[in-house]
């Protein structure tokens, strides 16, 4: 066996005997998600595809080394506080990783990549936060704000992102509601996330019990394994592309009239360009009665999807 192989053999069983991993009933994590792999959940449909865990496991570890610091670093520094507590009201549990009871707050870590910290936190972590609130209340305490706190697994400490709000029961009720609707559906809803991208790696029930969403199989079946994994690669890569540009995009107007050297020595300086020159094919067609144009050599576009 190979060490990488006997490392993920160890941290997958480490993973599969903890107490919330066998959990069968659906989490306050899940809602807001894929309601396809929510409702084959719901209805203990068997699970049909070997998913990719380490993200999921990096995210345990982090947690689980947050628990025993706050732990280790002496009540008094915090004061009243509870971790990793669990929490249940009609048939949802969640467990909230800190909540300070003297104050009522309620925090969630989160991990992810420095660039997704972008959209952080997204509507479905804001109303998994708020539902922890929620099922406190119908537990007797009284919480006030909640905040997910964002750390990238590949950033370090001046990346950690954090988004406070007060409790909002409606935005909770929002949440149970979604839940109640696919606990009502009597067939499968279709999935909502793109097979090549996501289910096929992190959907447990991917293959059988859901094929994805669109059309996955061309005129011509790719078996190639390299071939595959440089299609699958390319995918990623234009997402990321796009992702980059919108948030290169979103400085630069953030950027808008400042000009000066930062300490570390960057400079920004904003500089008048000239607009492009184009031919004004209206004025030649009023001269010339035409419009001359030159045909280009033809190329082939790549269309990956």
């Amino acid at each position: 066996m190979q060490i990488d192989e006997m490392l993920m053999k160890a941290l997958t069983t480490y993973d599969n005997n903890r107490e919330r991993s066998q959990q069968k009933q659906i989490g306050v994590s899940q809602i807001g998600g894929c309601r396809k792999q929510v409702w084959l959940q719901i209805q203990n449909t068997p699970k049909t595809n070997e998913t990719l865990k380490l993200p999921a496991l990096m995210g345990t570890a982090i947690h689980k080394m947050i628990e025993e610091a706050l732990v280790k670093d002496n009540a008094a520094n915090w004061g009243d506080y509870w971790l990793e507590e669990e929490v249940e009201y009609d048939g949802l549990k969640g467990h909230i990783d800190l909540y300070i009871p003297s104050v009522g707050a309620v925090v969630d870590w989160k991990t992810t990549k420095l660039k997704n910290l972008t959209y952080f936190p997204t509507t479905q972590q804001r109303t998994q936060v708020q539902l922890y609130a929620y099922l406190l209340t119908k537990n007797g305490h009284t919480p006030k704000t909640v905040t997910l706190v964002g750390i990238p697994r590949d950033g370090d400490e001046r990346n950690i992102k954090l988004h406070t709000e007060e409790y909002n029961e409606a935005m909770a009720l929002e949440g149970l509601k979604w839940l109640r609707e696919v606990q009502d559906m009597d067939t499968a809803p279709a999935p909502e996330r793109y097979a090549a991208q996501f289910c096929k790696f992190y959907c447990s029930y991917y293959g059988e019990s859901c094929g994805g969403k669109g059309k996955e199989v061309a005129e011509t079946t790719i078996t190639d394994n390299q071939t595959v994994s440089a299609i699958e690669r390319y995918i990623i890569l234009s997402e990321d592309i796009k992702e980059l540009q919108a948030e290169q995009d979103g400085i630069k107007s953030y950027l808008q009239g400042i000009d000066g050297v930062t300490p570390n020595g960057n400079i920004v300086k904003w500089t008048q360009i000239a607009g492009r020159q184009s031919i004004d094919e209206k004025a030649v067609e009023e001269a010339l009665g035409f419009v001359p144009k030159k045909q280009g050599e033809a190329t082939m576009r790549l269309t990956v999807k």
